[in-house]
């Protein structure tokens, strides 16, 4: 372990409390006061930046995990790839969750050393928080965030279709009280607005763009508003393939994880996705991946018992599909550059 996080967690963890974030209650408050404690105590590795804020005022972090080898290159002369991921846009806890156990693996195990001199890893840990808090304590399934609509009848707009690209290729959801109401116009939201500045922030140096929600067990490619496919999908499939197969391998006997396109993991146009907009906007690996079963999961118990322990195999699993993205992106020789 890092000596900085044994640190942290000698000085700030009581006897009762978890030491592990994959063990902890995970709220806004969580990721507020981990990303604080993280920053405060690894800070060579670490930089957290809160510049933007939901409607309710909630903080959305963009966290920033790198380091620097001896031999490493000054920027002038050598840049690193970037990869984005991105967690929360649909509410809930389970993406964000898988967020937090990333950002703890790569700041807290030294044998993850090398994927912080070699990638600069910006995470979002959680992009709804507004969404994330309701549906903890409403209880119900809640997607959106919680704007109110312009005639305060209605509240929330699904940021999962509130993106620029192809915004009004879909047919036009007009009700505010709809699951999937896209909002008054594209990028309406401070939540879009915040992904966003952050692809474009970063989109020069940037390989990769993940967006993780929950409900499901699959990897998806662009596009979700029509079924034909980039002008390139080789490669976009390829790794797709590389990252199912590497979880499915840390995963195996719990279930299959798949990977299609948006469109047909849906089976009906998805317009206004984040995936397709950053992958429009030159990020040429953009998928969405969705984990932790969610409604498959009431299904599969029907029919099979899950094994005990099957949310640690699983986060696992996806932490093992996210090494294998590093490792495509820093073997050229097997899978040739990508630009």
């Amino acid at each position: 372990m890092r000596v900085c996080y044994e640190d942290m967690l000698r000085t700030l963890v009581d006897r009762d409390e978890a030491s592990c974030i994959e063990d902890a209650a995970i709220g806004a408050s969580t990721v507020t006061i981990f990303l604080k404690a993280v920053r405060q105590y690894c800070s060579d590795v670490i930089n957290v930046i809160n510049e933007h804020m939901t409607y309710e005022g909630r903080h959305l972090y963009e966290v920033i995990l790198n380091a620097h080898s001896p031999q490493e290159k000054t920027d002038e002369q050598a840049s690193k790839p970037v990869v984005i991921i991105e967690a929360g846009q649909q509410g809930g806890t389970e993406s964000v969750g898988l967020a937090l156990f990333l950002i703890e693996q790569l700041v807290a195990c030294r044998e993850y050393g090398a994927m912080l001199e070699q990638i600069t890893w910006v995470i979002l840990p959680c992009t709804n928080p507004d969404g994330q808090e309701y549906s903890r304590y409403s209880q119900v399934p809640w997607k959106k965030n919680l704007k109110p609509s312009e005639d305060s009848l209605s509240y929330g707009v699904d940021i999962t279709r509130n993106f620029d690209n192809q915004f009004s290729s879909c047919p036009r959801v007009e009700s505010g009280f709809s699951p999937i109401f896209p909002g008054p116009g594209p990028a309406s939201e401070n939540e879009t607005v915040f992904i966003k500045s952050i692809i474009a922030k970063y989109k020069k140096d940037a390989k990769v763009y993940l967006s993780i929600k929950r409900d499901g067990h699959s990897i998806h490619y662009p596009y979700g508003y029509t079924k034909n496919t980039p002008a390139n999908p080789t490669m976009l499939h390829r790794v797709a393939g590389e990252m199912a197969a590497r979880i499915n391998q840390r995963a195996a006997g719990v279930h299959l994880f798949i990977n299609n396109s948006v469109f047909e993991s849906e089976g009906k146009p998805h317009c206004g996705h984040s995936v397709d907009y950053a992958y429009d906007s030159g990020i040429p690996l953009s998928y969405e991946m969705r984990v932790f079963l969610g409604a498959d999961n009431k299904i599969l118990t029907k029919f099979q018992t899950l094994p005990r322990g099957y949310e640690n195999s699983l986060r696992n699993g996806y932490f093992s599909g996210i090494r294998e993205l590093y490792n495509i992106l820093i073997n050229e020789k097997k899978y040739g550059r990508i630009v």
